[in-house]
């Protein structure tokens, strides 16, 4: 089962793909997570499921949410939120796994993870074109991610073409 927090747009997205997703505020049932919301109660479930080993995709606010966990900071930036772009992805990285070097996004929430202070514990598995960080992913070693991803471009549109392969690839994981 996916434990899913947020939006009802992103959850009506999964629900068409056959995600077998319950509401609830324990991880006890859940084999994922889904977070699309950026709160202190997302953080906490997030960090919860660090210390159990249960993988994370916060997509969106739920990207703050990741970034947050792991004691980082994102901050307003110019960018055209819902706008299609390329996004160079690390292919290395299970979410991606299949999927081309460079795909297409739309562009999510017009936020950015300051990378200045990003944590040693989060790893950049996507950027645009225009250099923002699009999609971050917790290490476990130096050189070895692990399985709590956060990524900021929309997934319930058309104009994110590989959207049910990356949701398919973390349930996968």
């Amino acid at each position: 089962m996916v434990l899913y927090m947020g939006e009802r747009e992103i959850f009506d997205y999964l629900a068409a793909m056959s995600v077998p997703v319950i509401f609830s505020s324990t991880i006890s049932q859940a084999e994922k997570i889904i977070i699309t919301e950026y709160s202190d109660q997302a953080v906490r479930l997030i960090r919860e499921a660090m210390l159990i080993n249960v993988p994370v995709l916060g997509i969106l606010d739920g990207f703050r949410s990741v970034v947050s966990a792991f004691g980082g900071r994102c901050e307003d930036i110019e960018c055209a939120e819902g706008k299609q772009e390329w996004a160079v992805a690390d292919t290395s990285v299970p979410i991606y796994k299949n999927l081309e070097t460079t795909i297409r996004i739309c562009r999510g929430k017009p936020v950015g993870v300051v990378e200045t202070i990003l944590p040693k514990e989060l790893d950049c598995i996507t950027r645009s074109d225009s250099g923002d960080i699009l999609a971050v992913c917790n290490l476990i070693a130096p050189s070895k991610h692990g399985n709590i991803y956060g990524i900021n471009y929309y997934i319930a549109s058309d104009l994110t073409p590989d959207a049910e392969k990356i949701i398919n690839n973390f349930l996968n994981i």
